[in-house]
């Protein structure tokens, strides 16, 4: 004979309660993600990832290192959108390529946008494998999310080799990585990647950056191989974004890069420090 005693009845009821109180929670969170214009530089450990939206088009710049990235977007993008409208790696680095690899088999993806530079890596390979989603970009090219246009201003389109690749321009991939600039929000951002000092020499002195930006995706995670003095005076950035993991073993941020930055009075931002960084 099987008996039940109302103690247990009232823990079962006690757990379907809890159980539909979770459920509803969690209903209510994923309707209350809607579309929205917004800049997000995602705090996705040691890499980058910036999700530009505007309405319900998205552009994802790079998607760091691992999977963080498919916790971090739905997080801005509702629930029923899984259309990416393009994704863009800036350079076939680890750190800004992994996440995508993830991305693209979460989400149904538009175009995939990237500078064809000569490179080995498994991962930037099976990347390219998706052959007909994948468009070569350079500077001069404008990415259109509706009425929203980007501007990539590096690298110029280089010699192609025998591979159908186009040789690094010196030898050092960071330069090679895809340059963005654009006005949002009211607001100018630049985008600069890995780029380092060498990029940022030639952006000043063909006079391709000029004026007041408000933000500055700092270059190589800001480490001091970039974000020169002589560029952050040239561009003046009202904020900097450091995005970096919490003590990863290149140093990132650099404290010589730090230092610069408050000795020009930039505000600075750290993805590890601040979490996902939205600019509305």
């Amino acid at each position: 004979m099987k008996i039940t005693t109302l103690k247990k009845l009232n823990l079962s009821l006690i757990s379907i309660l809890q159980f539909s109180l979770w459920v509803i929670i969690f209903l209510v969170y994923l309707l209350s993600v809607k579309p929205s214009d917004i800049v997000v530089f995602l705090n996705v450990g040691q890499g980058d990832a910036i999700l530009i939206q505007k309405g319900e088009i998205q552009l994802l710049v790079d998607g760091g290192n691992g999977k963080e990235i498919l916790y971090e977007l739905p997080k801005y993008m509702p629930f029923y959108d899984r259309h990416i409208e393009y994704l863009l790696l800036t350079h076939p680095h680890d750190d800004h390529l992994v996440g995508l690899l993830h991305v693209l088999e979460s989400y149904d993806i538009g175009e995939i946008l990237y500078y064809p530079v000569c490179y080995e890596n498994n991962n930037y390979e099976t990347l390219l494998s998706n052959s007909t989603k994948k468009r070569g970009v350079s500077a001069g090219d404008t990415i259109s999310l509706d009425s929203l246009e980007i501007d990539i201003i590096w690298p110029r389109e280089g010699d192609s080799t025998a591979e159908n690749c186009i040789k690094s321009w010196n030898g050092n991939i960071n330069n090679d990585s895809l340059v963005l600039q654009f006005e949002y929000l009211n607001k100018k951002f630049i985008l600069m990647g890995d780029a380092e000092k060498e990029v940022e020499s030639i952006l000043i002195s063909e006079g391709v950056v000029s004026g007041k930006y408000d933000i500055l995706k700092a270059g190589h995670h800001c480490s001091k191989t970039s974000n020169s003095e002589t560029f952050l005076k040239v561009i003046t950035p009202g904020y900097a974004i450091c995005s970096c993991g919490e003590g990863n073993k290149f140093g990132h941020p650099s404290s010589e890069t730090l230092n610069i930055f408050d000795s020009l009075a930039v505000q600075y931002l750290v993805t590890y420090e601040q979490g996902n960084i939205q600019i509305k």
